[in-house]
């Protein structure tokens, strides 16, 4: 069962590596977390890709180290997008930005 929407904020210090923090609006369910109003998602990672499952329609802009790289456009049921691609493994702050109503279920890095 669903819980209620629950609204979070990023902590004033800096992600540790592997953390994840919420912004915004979120309902937490079982296997996923639905975005709500001004919703954002912030993790600290190393790898050379990171990728996220999601579902709905909407918009996710993908922000490294402060800086927008790209918008993804979700449509449908949840397949895995590839929010990062690097050639070389590294450090950095990963910010996403996403539409009301998108699903969020998980993360791989590689």
């Amino acid at each position: 069962m669903d819980d209620k929407p629950a609204v979070y904020r990023f902590p004033k210090d800096p992600l540790p590596l592997n953390k994840l923090s919420l912004d915004g609006t979120w309902t937490a369910g079982y296997e996923r977390f639905t975005v709500g109003p001004d919703a954002r998602l912030a993790f600290s990672y190393r790898a050379k890709n990171a990728n996220f499952v999601l579902a709905g329609t909407g918009k996710v802009t993908v922000i490294v180290d402060s800086r927008t790289t790209k918008t993804i456009d979700v449509s449908g049921s949840p397949p895995l997008y590839r929010l990062t691609d690097d050639k070389r493994p590294r450090t950095a702050r990963l910010e996403l930005r996403l539409d009301k109503g998108l699903e969020a279920y998980a993360f791989t890095f590689g």
